[in-house]
């Protein structure tokens, strides 16, 4: 098959193009920034769609993947516009002429704003969303005016290169410093090798239509559980404490619509998977730069 993936110099969209690849898929990439992926079956494409359309040249294409977005930060809502509404209407506007099977949208659970269910389906109400959750919202209905459009409201997407609030705790564990933590139920992750599977899945079982999934990783467990799990993976000898805190988050994703065609790894399977990728990812850093040393030395 054949893919266009928008912001492919993510770490996310890293993750998708390399799988993609070595299912032997041709893949074409559009960002900003090289991403420094070699691979015959790819091909880069310097662009920023917040500014125009591409104009590609190419038979065709069976699959776009719509990945570039402006992150979730404190951005202003000019900067929202930009990266997310116009550039999403400029893929729109390609996926009009190279007329894809499907554009699958990677979107945000951050879409219904305040959530107020204890279980988080696909149906709840949007409450108050802030402008990252109304920008994405508003791609999803663009794309949906133009191709059939699979949202994926994602959650943290765990992977190397990410630095949400499970990086933060790894990061203090390998220290051994202490943390105080919130506890309430917890599934807010999904590891970025689901991301492909779940896109994978959507293209062999042709499921080319407009829809709306929750993603998350399966299981429930709650954040002490987590921090203690993640303590005993990494051999930590931090010190952790458990607090009550009425502004924590005590509601929970429901994926059991994604579960008809997908079935995501258990969430302590997923952090077991970013823990070995992090330490490994660690020490090949350790590696160079003792190389990069010894040439100075010996130079």
């Amino acid at each position: 098959m054949i893919f266009l993936v928008t912001g492919c110099s993510s770490y996310i969209a890293k993750y998708v193009i390399k799988k993609l690849l070595a299912d032997g898929d041709k893949v074409f990439g559009i960002s900003r920034t090289n991403p420094n992926i070699i691979h015959s079956n790819f091909t880069w494409l310097a662009h920023d769609l917040s500014k125009s359309p591409y104009k590609l040249d190419a038979a065709s294409v069976d699959i776009i993947i719509h990945m570039a977005a402006q992150s979730l930060l404190s951005k202003s809502a000019t900067e929202y516009l930009q990266s997310n509404i116009l550039l999403t209407y400029h893929v729109s506007k390609m996926a009009s002429e190279l007329k894809p099977k499907a554009v699958i949208y990677t979107s945000s659970m951050k879409v219904y704003g305040d959530i107020r269910e204890k279980i988080a389906t696909e149906d709840i109400d949007i409450i108050n969303p802030g402008l990252y959750g109304q920008t994405k919202y508003f791609g999803e209905k663009i794309l949906q005016e133009i191709k059939p459009t699979i949202s994926l409201r994602m959650p943290g997407v765990i992977g190397v290169g990410w630095h949400g609030w499970i990086d933060g705790v790894y990061k203090k564990l390998k220290k051994n410093e202490s943390l105080v933590i919130y506890n309430a139920p917890y599934n807010h992750v999904v590891h970025a090798y689901d991301i492909y599977g779940i896109i994978k899945q959507i293209c062999t079982i042709e499921y080319y239509k407009t829809d709306v999934f929750n993603v998350c990783a399966s299981g429930v467990t709650t954040s002490l559980d987590i921090v203690k799990f993640m303590k005993n993976e990494v051999s930590s000898q931090s010190l952790i404490e458990s607090e009550d805190d009425k502004n924590t988050i005590t509601h929970v994703l429901s994926n059991k619509k994604l579960l008809r065609i997908y079935n995501p790894m258990d969430i302590k399977d997923t952090l077991r998977l970013y823990i070995k990728e992090k330490l490994a990812d660690e020490e090949e850093k350790d590696t160079v730069e003792g190389i990069s040393r010894y040439r100075l030395l010996f130079s």
